[in-house]
């Protein structure tokens, strides 16, 4: 596919469960996808950069999650530190470490694989 890439995506992203199969997860660009309506809610995962341009250190990874009234509460932010091949490790403050796998990522489409660590 043209654009494709293993590569971190930065930003925030929605997860579109309709379109899930085989352990993929699929989140779509959060401002720009139309979204069916859904009486669940949908999990946004935000990705941001370490400050600074040339800045050392991992990215970061911020899950959002409806809350009681439906609105997004955010979790911890986890660093996200690469292992290579599009495989991240997520570290949170306990030192829990889960993996992210990244399958697919282009400007319209993110697929992910989760492993627990």
């Amino acid at each position: 596919m043209h654009g494709m890439t293993t590569a971190l995506p930065s930003g925030s992203w929605t997860h579109s469960f309709e379109e899930d199969a085989d352990g993929i997860e699929v989140y779509r660009p959060t401002a720009t996808f139309a979204f069916p309506p859904s009486r669940k809610g949908r999990k946004v995962l935000e990705f941001g950069a370490p400050a600074g341009a040339m800045a050392q250190g991992a990215a970061t990874l911020t899950s959002m999650a409806p809350g009681p009234d439906d609105r997004p509460r955010a979790g911890p932010v986890a660093k996200l530190v690469p292992l290579g091949m599009g495989r991240y490790a997520l570290g949170d403050a306990a030192g829990a470490q889960d993996v992210i796998d990244i399958v697919e990522a282009t400007p319209d489409v993110l697929r992910l694989a989760r492993h627990q660590g």
